[in-house]
């Protein structure tokens, strides 16, 4: 008999508090990073990738999951998918951080949103999976979506189908790979470490601004802050069941639309709800075809 807990079917209230947490968090990251403009991105970025490391180190440390980290370094097959994972995590944080400070929040959010879009179509063209004529139209639907953005505004919303795209092919890799959350999330921290550091070398912040003074704390902290969501939603997978944790991560990006949208006073015309609603009735489609599935 195993002595491995059996991840329970039911949602129990730390399970759900926890996956809630990791997606205010999420959401909420779009005031977290406005707070920091002043610092430049190139600043922000360069200490989001630096303190990722040490923050993780702790955690390591705390969990004591020392020998997972020795095993992934003694296997190049689990090694090299963790390096080209660290790589997408740098792009990814480089653009998120870029699409906030440049009024783009809402196109951000919508990347998140074409994930379902983009995982049909990796499982259809390179995992040769068999797609139902329902996620064909949920695929269809979000792709309208763009398109009506393009067609109608002109608009090139390359940063949000970068986003989902670069998050569905970062999902894929760490899918298959049997490395603990914990551990990966270290690992993938360790080029992150000497790319912030290169960063806040060649761009230091200004005389009057200082990392110790009460605004600057923020840039450390900015580790902790988008590590932390993602920490905790691990902890809710093993408490809740996947389906229901899945469907509530989109959560997420509503709040950062939300945020856009009210907050911030981004542009959001008849075109952008029209082509919005296209790919939430696909995001909607897909999430009722994969609980049809069960």
């Amino acid at each position: 008999m195993s002595d491995q807990p059996a991840i329970s079917r039911d949602v129990d209230g730390v399970g759900l508090t926890y996956g809630l947490c990791a997606i205010v968090i999420w959401g909420s990251f779009p005031l977290y990073f406005k707070q920091t403009e002043l610092f430049g991105f190139l600043s922000v970025y360069g200490h989001r990738a630096l303190w990722a490391m040490p923050f993780m180190l702790l955690v390591l440390l705390l969990m004591r999951s020392w020998r997972g980290v020795v095993l992934v370094f003694r296997s190049r097959r689990l090694l090299l998918p963790i390096m080209m994972t660290s790589l997408i995590v740098a792009v990814q944080q480089a653009l998120y951080i870029w699409g906030i400070f440049s009024e783009r929040i809402v196109e951000l959010s919508m990347g998140f949103y074409l994930v379902p879009a983009f995982s049909i179509l990796l499982g259809c063209l390179f995992f040769n999976e068999r797609i139902s004529k329902a996620q064909w139209v949920a695929v269809g639907l979000s792709v309208s979506g763009v398109a009506a953005l393009v067609i109608f505004l002109g608009e090139n919303p390359w940063l949000g189908v970068t986003m989902g795209f670069t998050f569905t092919i970062y999902s894929a890799i760490r899918k298959r790979l049997s490395v603990e959350p914990a551990v990966g999330l270290f690992l993938e921290t360790v080029p992150l470490f000497f790319i912030g550091l290169w960063f806040v070398i060649q761009f230091p912040l200004q005389d009057d601004q200082s990392v110790f003074s009460l605004s600057g704390l923020l840039l450390p902290f900015s580790a902790v802050y988008t590590i932390l969501p993602i920490l905790l939603y691990v902890m809710a997978s093993r408490r809740m069941p996947l389906s229901l944790l899945g469907t509530l991560f989109y959560l997420a990006p509503t709040g950062t639309f939300l945020i856009g949208v009210a907050v911030y006073d981004e542009v959001f015309s008849l075109i952008h709800m029209v082509a919005f609603l296209l790919i939430w009735s696909g995001l909607g489609i897909y999430l009722w075809a994969g609980r049809a599935k069960q």
